[in-house]
């Protein structure tokens, strides 16, 4: 039905056949990203032939779309034949775990910068005392040392918060383009993993049409478009 000529072949021929094939994708239903046709061409010259030959009509862009993180499958927010924006929510993994480790990374944060506010307090009320030549040199450098430590271990615990934060958002997967839905081959209640394909989406902007010529074609043919 539709095939994509090799080079030999006019420029003119090229655009006749694969806007021949594209017109026909119409026929395919628009949860399909390949379908297989069949293609005759007829030989020029003094007896005319006729040979067939198996085509393959698929989208150029066509990805299977798996999650990042293992979970529970919670929410199919598409099916078969949806048309999706890139970024749109496909699926919802089951993020409770990950969600309680991030809000317990946060209460982490807010610990850590309350007791390095304590230790800037005290280094404060050291160097008051150091200026009364109350305290030695030795105290102020460990109040000092105590307040380092307090705000360094706050920059930890915030990128610790961060990870936490990015895996959580880890659960929810999205389109990575706008597409067409072509398969949802998981259901819910589904345990998800890194690999395991959760939807399949292509592109319907962009086709390829293989198919594998006979060796009785010339490049003066006449195609036959079904």
């Amino acid at each position: 039905m539709h095939y994509l000529p090799p080079s030999p072949f006019p420029a003119s021929w090229h655009r006749r056949v694969v806007c021949a094939a594209l017109l026909s994708l119409a026929s395919m239903g628009t949860a399909h990203a390949a379908e297989l046709a069949h293609i005759t061409v007829q030989t020029s010259g003094t007896t005319a032939s006729w040979s067939s030959a198996d085509a393959v009509v698929e989208a150029v862009r066509d990805t299977v779309v798996a999650a990042q993180v293992p979970g529970a499958v919670v929410q199919l927010l598409v099916q078969a034949g949806d048309k999706v924006q890139a970024g749109q929510e496909l699926v919802r993994l089951d993020a409770q775990a990950a969600q309680q480790n991030a809000q317990a990374s946060a209460a982490q944060v807010e610990a850590a910068r309350s007791q390095a506010q304590l230790a800037e307090k005290e280094l404060a009320r050291q160097r008051q005392l150091a200026a009364k030549q109350y305290i030695s040199q030795a105290g102020l450098e460990r109040a000092q040392a105590q307040l380092d430590a307090a705000q360094a271990q706050v920059r930890a615990l915030q990128a610790q918060a961060g990870a936490a934060s990015a895996q959580s958002g880890f659960y929810v997967v999205r389109a990575p383009f706008a597409g067409i839905v072509s398969d949802v081959p998981v259901s819910l209640g589904d345990m998800a993993g890194p690999g395991r394909p959760l939807v399949r989406l292509y592109d319907p902007r962009q086709w390829r049409i293989t198919a594998t010529a006979p060796q009785a074609i010339r490049p003066r043919t006449l195609v036959r478009v079904s």
